[in-house]
């Protein structure tokens, strides 16, 4: 019989952000792996990167604890009325158990004046994709970025829980 630990999920705080941005650079060692490109902003990002990135604009970040030891993270950003999800991350032995569906849907809530949540995963990231649209996210549409030309973006969106009160 197995038992599943109990996933708690807050803010993260200052003290927070050196343990989430090293589960960062482990959690997307395999997308890095599967596009052949390790320098993706997920495993280049420093922590002055991720401390200006907080001082500077509307971006929370959220982390998940089992018995108070952090296991994933996930970067939610407000643009208008859009809630901009990014930097999903769970370790390696934590995935498929939860949290990052736990931690998504979490993030959809932070700022209740947007009326959407979008994100973006790469085309090859399969089990990302499942997920988001098990969860309710739709594509938009795909694009590749210049100078990344091995990583086509699929852009997804999903109205938030808000949407009909602004209508």
């Amino acid at each position: 019989m197995q038992t599943h630990p109990t996933v708690t999920i807050t803010r993260a705080a200052p003290a927070d952000l050196p343990a989430l941005l090293a589960i960062q650079k482990e959690a997307f060692q395999s997308e890095a792996e599967r596009y052949d490109d390790h320098t993706i902003t997920q495993l280049t990002e420093t922590l002055a990167d991720v401390k200006t990135a907080l001082a500077t604009t509307t971006a929370t970040i959220l982390k998940a604890e089992i018995d108070g030891a952090p296991v994933g993270a996930i970067r939610a950003t407000r643009h208008d009325d859009t809630c901009e999800v990014g930097r999903l991350c769970v370790t390696p032995r934590h995935q498929r158990q939860g949290i990052g569906a736990a931690l998504l849907l979490a993030c959809e809530t932070i700022f209740p004046e947007t009326r959407v949540c979008e994100l973006f995963t790469g085309h090859k990231s399969t089990d990302n994709i499942r997920l988001y649209e098990r969860l309710g996210y739709r594509r938009i549409k795909e694009f590749t970025y210049p100078g990344f030309p091995k990583i086509t973006v699929i852009h997804f969106q999903k109205p938030t829980a808000n949407f009909s009160n602004h209508e």
